[in-house]
């Protein structure tokens, strides 16, 4: 993929030869600044990102100024005011959905004042904790229970964060999609998952992709793109099932009280202790088999 900004032009090689060495030549070349920035930053899916300490790491996603700005539009300044006040009000991710809404709907600068003066008469409600009122704490208000550590586990949040320096220009404008901004090799991976059309085939495809560093959006499109072709694969399977196949499965809808000493019996047919005519193949055993789970599952009490 094209890219247009210097920072992201950094990650890239290919002037300079192949492997190792091509980026050895490239860092020799770079000034002081870029090669700083080659050195501390990452390139993640179009974008370089710089590390940070991560200070906001105890103030909720949702309640955050910049994610709060880009929802809807509006200056920092503004956003800073908004998740303020909705921190006051102790607004849920639902909560902050809904007031988004409002805001786009009657404007920001209607919505600060609306917002303030609710957060401010909240404040005003709350009752002050007098000390003296309820008297000496007990010396033993303070003991931990032992098993305290099982009930309540603090989440300890990393201690650095990113943020985008860099980004894709070209990718950007031409509005492309998730899909479209990936590497070629990964687009290609969902292309043959996609087209895949055999059991056989697609697990091997699935243990290579299992083994391979995936990021999380990444490995998510693709699993859910491998449950969408094996769900087709096994659509395809049965409705071309053989004779055998499907003589077993009508047993197995019937089979009642029975399906143990059935369950045993598919087990020799299956290993060959048990011949019959035409029996099932490899990939009708599939079939067969979660047929067999399914009604052990819907005749259990």
């Amino acid at each position: 993929m094209k890219t247009t900004t210097s920072e992201i032009k950094l990650f890239n090689h290919e002037g300079y030869g192949e492997g190792y060495l091509a980026m050895a030549y490239h860092v020799r070349d770079m000034n002081q600044l870029d090669r700083m920035i080659f050195e501390d930053c990452l390139e993640v899916d179009g974008a370089v990102v710089a590390p940070h300490i991560n200070i906001k790491s105890s103030c909720p996603f949702h309640l955050r100024p910049e994610i709060i700005q880009k929802k809807i539009g509006c200056d920092f300044c503004q956003a800073a005011i908004l998740a303020d006040a909705w921190s006051i009000i102790e607004a849920t991710p639902k909560m902050v959905v809904a007031f988004i809404s409002l805001v786009k709907s009657k404007g920001v600068e209607q919505s600060i004042p609306y917002f303030e003066r609710i957060a401010m008469k909240l404040a005003e409600v709350e009752v002050s904790w007098d000390h003296e009122a309820f008297g000496q704490i007990p010396d033993d208000a303070g003991d931990v229970p032992e098993d305290a550590d099982e009930e309540y586990r603090e989440e300890i949040p990393d201690m650095y964060a990113y943020h985008v320096i860099g980004y894709d220009e070209l990718s950007e404008a031409m509005d492309l999609t998730w899909e479209e901004r990936q590497s070629r090799s990964y687009k290609a991976l969902l292309g043959k998952v996609r087209g895949v059309d055999d059991l056989g085939s697609l697990r091997d495809l699935g243990k290579k992709v299992y083994a391979m560093n995936l990021s999380r959006d990444q490995a998510g499109v693709f699993w859910y793109e491998y449950g969408k072709s094996q769900a087709k694969i096994m659509d395809d399977l049965r409705q071309r099932l053989g004779v055998a196949a499907r003589g077993l499965l009508k047993q197995i809808q019937n089979a009642n009280g029975n399906l143990a000493t059935l369950g045993a019996r598919l087990y020799k047919i299956q290993n060959g202790a048990v011949k019959i005519a035409d029996p099932p193949a490899k990939h009708e055993w599939i079939i067969i088999w979660a047929a067999y789970h399914d009604q052990r599952a819907t005749a259990r009490p």
